[in-house]
């Protein structure tokens, strides 16, 4: 089984990516394969129209960039709030995205928050994301807050820092497991994504 994490924040070296290490770290230990995608320090250009041209220089970019997204069996999406919403290196990932690089399969939503925020980030991913990516969101979410006094070492600092670490870890297993089942609806042969190619 393969997973692919995309790291939604700007910034290098990122509480972003440190919460996206962890569950690397996580899924390794469960002898999941793993790819990671960090938008901080492998940023996308800004979508435009010429993705939609087979033969445009930003055509060729994203058919190298993304090596390895329609292999992957799952996908975690972190990202940090940024004014309320989820980053625009997230927004702007989904873009580049067709109906048949993470189409039926399961999606896991992380969000980040140095504070008490992070809920609408993963709000507005679930309702504007999913249509035409055909990516389907797992009931659970996880929003890590205050996280810059989590998983900083190897060990639980923290009462909140074992939930949390526990939370995760649980959440990583409902993903796999609706990764295993829906390989099913894939191979089923009613998935007509070239017929229809819009979420609606």
């Amino acid at each position: 089984m393969r997973i692919t994490l995309v790291s939604g924040s700007h910034r290098k070296n990122s509480q972003s990516l440190k919460v996206t290490n962890y569950l690397a770290s996580i899924l390794k230990d469960k002898g999941i394969e793993i790819h990671i995608l960090d938008l901080g320090t492998s940023p996308l250009p800004i979508w435009e129209p010429g993705m939609w041209e087979k033969d445009s220089e930003i055509k060729k970019f994203w058919n190298e960039y993304n090596q390895g997204l329609s292999e992957s069996d799952a996908f975690v999406f972190i990202t940090p709030e940024y004014a309320g919403m989820a980053s625009p290196a997230m927004k702007n990932f989904f873009l580049y995205l067709s109906g048949g690089d993470i189409s039926h399969k399961p999606g896991l939503i992380i969000t980040v928050s140095s504070g008490m925020g992070g809920s609408y980030p993963n709000a507005e991913l679930r309702m504007s994301s999913y249509k035409n990516t055909r990516i389907v969101y797992i009931p659970d979410h996880i929003i890590v807050r205050h996280v810059e006094t989590l998983l900083n070492s190897d060990t639980p600092e923290s009462k909140e820092d074992t939930y949390i670490r526990g939370r995760l870890n649980y959440v990583l297993n409902v993903l796999v497991e609706y990764a295993k089942a829906f390989t099913s609806i894939r191979s089923s042969g009613v998935i007509d994504i070239k017929t229809y190619p819009f979420g609606l």
